[in-house]
């Protein structure tokens, strides 16, 4: 499949290349999209579409489109959609030899789980690297972290995430919703950082640059700054080809806030083919827009100058709360729970009976 992909997205991109006439550029240019998006929808969210279809009321047998999910689709497919539009938009110059755009595609440390990576920066680095020493040492104390990070931190937090969201959800109080939000939320991040820091170590090994994928996200204040620090290589992928294109910030109020709720939606399902995941997209992007307006409503900003650097921990807090209930919402895929843990982690219903709940949890 990756071998077809890259085949077809090399010629095409060379097509685009040499092609004086802007219709076949364009022409070109909308079959490699087609391609790639087609090959991830029907991999990845054709079984979820018949799905729904079937619970609409139609006779559809959703098991006819479930597919065994190639490793890595998500992350190349965007990839190859970035080399192809950087192409068209003659911001870098296509490949004579398909090994290098291969390399580019297929490079294991980045394949299954990211960065994303765009074309000019890790194509050059395979025409010059170098082996050495220094590169060596520093490339095996990155994997060593991310192994840390992953074996000793994230993996053991998991299992108390799975083992709490195993509780029916009637025996959860707000108090239980916001400690495996919150638990939930550093098993992630040390889960992502911790699988980009191996993919840098191990690049490193080579001699090959990978730019960071996670800046302390944690740390931030707003949604816009979490979006800069949290997943970088995806954001920024949102944000130069999704966003920009539908419209971005240039193109009045409306404009903006439909290509910014389009961006986070589809970013949220490129996650996984879920509800969840298009909700959780649905209110980060509600949350980029409050702070979007928010922040020039006379009131909010005369009240945060009043208070001065207090007023930047009341933010932060703020945004905390914010971003762990969207992991709440990311990690809780049965949609008859979802409803009632977003309102338990408001205090909204839900009790605690350690006794009761021990009698009647399953063998």
């Amino acid at each position: 499949l990756i071998i077809s992909i890259t085949l077809i997205d090399y010629i095409l991109a060379k097509k685009i290349h040499l092609s004086k006439n802007n219709t076949s550029r364009k022409l070109y240019l909308t079959y490699s999209i087609i391609l790639n998006i087609g090959i991830l929808l029907t991999f990845k969210y054709l079984y979820f579409f018949a799905q729904n279809i079937e619970f609409l009321g139609f006779n559809i047998n959703p098991s006819k489109y479930s597919f065994v999910l190639p490793l890595g689709i998500s992350f190349y497919t965007f990839e190859a959609i970035s080399y192809v539009v950087d192409v068209y938009n003659k911001k870098y110059i296509p490949e004579n030899k398909y090994i290098y755009y291969f390399a580019f595609i297929s490079f294991f440390p980045k394949l299954i789980a990211g960065p994303i990576l765009r074309a000019k920066d890790l194509i050059p680095q395979f025409k010059s690297f170098k082996l050495n020493v220094h590169n060596f040492y520093n490339g095996f104390q990155r994997i060593i972290v991310g192994l840390f990070l992953k074996v000793v931190i994230a993996d053991n937090i998991s299992s108390l995430v799975d083992e709490g969201y195993l509780v029916p959800n009637e025996y959860l109080n707000p108090l239980d919703i916001w400690t495996l939000a919150f638990l939930f939320g550093i098993q992630i991040y040390f889960d992502f950082s911790a699988y980009s820091s191996i993919a840098i170590g191990s690049a490193r090994l080579f001699g090959i640059i990978i730019p960071e994928n996670f800046n302390f996200p944690y740390l931030v204040n707003n949604p816009r700054d979490f979006w800069k620090r949290w997943h970088i290589s995806l954001s920024s992928w949102l944000r130069d080809y999704l966003y920009i294109p539908l419209g971005g910030s240039r193109n009045g109020v409306n404009r903006m806030i439909f290509a910014l709720m389009m961006t986070m939606l589809l970013g949220g399902l490129w996650h996984g083919a879920s509800w969840n995941f298009i909700l959780w997209g649905f209110v980060h992007g509600l949350l980029l827009i409050v702070h979007r307006f928010g922040k020039e409503i006379s009131f909010v900003k005369a009240t945060f100058d009043k208070i001065g650097k207090f007023g930047l921990l009341i933010s932060w807090f703020i945004t905390q709360i914010c971003i762990f209930f969207t992991w709440m919402i990311f990690r809780v895929e049965n949609t008859s729970i979802l409803i009632p843990s977003m309102k338990a982690f408001f205090g909204i219903g839900g009790h605690f009976d350690i006794e009761e709940m021990y009698q009647n949890l399953p063998e």
